[in-house]
């Protein structure tokens, strides 16, 4: 039986239907089409000299007519902006610009947290109700700017406590809890949004 090719196509360098020429072949066949195409030789059509001359056109082109090119390609603007001028007016005498505050570290709602007076902070959902007042024991570190005094518990600070007004109650951000097995059509989506308390300090005492 004669092989069919149904419809494949020939190439010049072998007779037989495209595929079964040897690498060798084709490789020697793209290495002298490139070199015709890049000299202009055996009679093929000279890609680089085509290109060349196009682009020497389209340059005559934008010189007779620079208005084109502004229409086709529309020159950037660069903004410039200046530094905004605002009147500071001067410090007093005496006056500092930043006053350091007094600053704690307690335990609240199971973790450290860095305190100071009239600081808002929120925290897991406390059993007291809004506008009341609840002192905290558990005091890591107090420092005092005035005296510059620093002083670090054996876990806690002896006699020291930090006051704070309940400020309000309210939920945290909803976080999406979503389940899955592979391959075992279980899934499951679960929203959940913690309960949290809304706290002022107003004063820290050693």
């Amino acid at each position: 039986r004669r092989r069919r090719t149904h419809g494949a196509v020939k190439r010049p360098w072998t007779d037989k239907a495209c595929g079964s020429a040897s690498r060798q072949q084709r490789t020697r066949h793209g290495t002298a089409m490139m070199r015709a195409k890049l000299t202009g030789k055996s009679g093929m059509a000279a890609v680089a000299p085509a290109r060349a001359r196009q682009a020497t056109a389209r340059a005559a082109v934008h010189a007779l007519c620079p208005a084109r090119v502004s229409a086709r390609r529309p020159e950037r603007s660069v903004r410039s902006y200046s530094a905004a001028q605002v009147e500071v007016p001067p410090l007093e005498e005496g006056s500092v610009a930043y006053e350091k505050q007094d600053y704690a570290v307690v335990e609240l709602g199971g973790s450290q947290v860095i305190v100071e007076v009239g600081g808002v902070y929120d925290t897991n959902r406390l059993d007291a109700e809004p506008g009341s007042t609840i002192k905290l024991n558990r005091v890591l570190l107090v420092k005092n700017q005035e005296s510059n005094d620093l002083r670090l518990g054996k876990p806690y600070v002896e006699n020291a406590t930090v006051e704070a007004e309940i400020v309000q109650h309210k939920k945290a951000k909803k976080v999406v809890v979503f389940k899955m097995q592979p391959k075992k059509h279980t899934r499951s989506k679960v929203g959940h949004r913690q309960h949290q308390t809304t706290i002022k300090v107003t004063k820290i005492s050693v």
